[in-house]
């Protein structure tokens, strides 16, 4: 057998060891079981998806931390056929306390209401470890996501998507009701939902007083009126902490030349004594000392610990924004007087690009702002760098002057698009 350690014989590496999930291979049978025999009395059929997640998973006897809950494909499916519903899913993590899933995501299914309150009534219980929610294009209704938020307050999410839903203003304003005073969540996607300029309100109030710092809501119309809503107060507080560390920086600056001068004045102070030991601060001679001061003594080296890893702060409660997904929302100068509103947004824009150290992902692709508009923006990145603040990425419509759009692209590398979905057809 090879001896433990680091390196065997001949300085070769040892492979490591695979860590496995105790009894994990057990539970997921379990649960499977379960599963399916819950799909049978809710007239459901399995979902594929999961089903090959878990046997995996029982096979690796590692727990399958995410499932996805999708319809079989329609060219394969059998017309006959019960469809696949997140409800089977639901109550057997609850009938089986099944502990050890992190995601759920469920997509294109026709989702009831009561399904969805299942599944709030779940994140309630609260020792269910599951971060990370997606039901997107699921048919969700305005009064299922005021029914769905009203778990947040309890649960352990930082993270929903629902997007495609087409729920409006008013399942944006449930929405944030059930976000009011959350201090975990710090990511939400509510891209191609219908919401209009009346939902920038409530979107603001959720930016300045929760944790949640992403926010993708493409294929909106929020406009102009919407996003200034929405950011107003987020740029002037991004504008009055940077004259705030601006006037620390300076009061640093000027301390730290005050100290250098008094460490001068010292040393032009300090007298040498007559048998070549110099006077220090407290007046003691440096020669006169014990025998043998004169030799340095070494000193040892503590054998301490490794270092932890610092822990994570907790997140901030504030108006901060760090990642904002506002491509296609009707932002531009179309229509009277939308040229000033338009202008009053970008200034709003220009003011998050120039002043907050925290904001560092903008997009604004498929709305025409028009290459006047577009310069500002670019003004704007222009004074963060001169500012020394963290680099930023900015896309922007393509529909500008070559060299206005070869600037700001410049800035857009590396950031990742969501993909636009066709509509579901609704059933009869």
């Amino acid at each position: 057998m090879a001896k433990k350690g680091k390196k065997g014989k001949g300085g070769k590496k040892k492979s490591k060891r695979v860590k496995w999930d105790e009894d994990s291979d057990i539970y997921q049978k379990k649960f499977l079981g379960t599963y399916e025999m819950q799909c049978t009395l809710d007239k459901s059929i399995p979902c594929v998806w999961l089903q090959k997640a878990l046997k995996k998973g029982i096979e690796d006897r590692m727990y399958a931390r995410k499932f996805i809950i999708e319809e079989v494909d329609v060219g394969m499916k059998d017309p006959n056929t019960p469809p696949v519903r997140l409800r089977p899913v639901v109550r057997s993590i609850r009938n089986e306390r099944f502990t050890h899933v992190h995601e759920i995501c469920c997509w294109d299914l026709e989702t009831e209401h009561d399904e969805v309150a299942d599944l709030a009534l779940l994140l309630e219980k609260g020792f269910y470890p599951v971060r990370r929610i997606e039901l997107m294009d699921c048919d969700i209704q305005h009064f299922t996501v005021a029914r769905f938020s009203k778990a947040f307050r309890v649960s352990n999410l930082v993270e929903i998507n629902l997007d495609y839903n087409e729920f409006g203003d008013a399942g944006c304003v449930g929405l944030c009701n059930g976000l009011k005073n959350n201090k975990i969540m710090l990511s939400i996607s509510l891209c191609y939902c219908g919401l209009t300029p009346k939902s920038g309100e409530p979107l603001g109030e959720v930016l300045c007083k929760t944790t949640v710092r992403e926010f993708f809501l493409d294929g909106n119309q929020l406009q102009c009126d919407g996003v200034i809503e929405m950011l107003r107060y987020a740029a002037a507080n991004a504008e009055h902490e940077n004259s705030q560390r601006i006037e620390e920086e300076k009061m640093k600056a000027l301390m730290i030349a005050e100290g250098a001068l008094e460490t001068s004045d010292k040393m032009l102070t300090s007298q040498v004594t007559t048998d070549g030991g110099v006077t220090t601060e407290g007046g003691a001679d440096s020669a006169g000392s014990k025998p043998g001061s004169g030799k340095k003594k070494k000193k040892k080296k503590k054998k301490g610990k490794k270092k932890k890893k610092a822990e994570a702060l907790p997140p901030v409660v504030g108006p901060y924004v760090h990642v904002l997904h506002i491509g296609d929302n009707g932002i531009d100068s179309y229509g009277p007087g939308r040229e000033d509103k338009l202008f009053l947004c970008i200034e709003v824009l220009k003011r998050m690009l120039m002043y907050s150290q925290c904001f560092i992902e903008l997009d604004m692709d498929d709305n025409v702002i028009g290459d006047m508009a577009a310069r500002e923006l670019l003004a704007g990145l222009d004074a963060r760098k001169l500012g020394n603040l963290p680099a930023v990425k900015v896309r922007t419509t393509a529909e500008l002057g070559q060299t206005t759009y070869e600037s700001i692209a410049k800035f857009s590398f590396g950031m990742k698009k969501k993909k636009k979905k066709g509509k579901k057809k609704k059933k009869k």
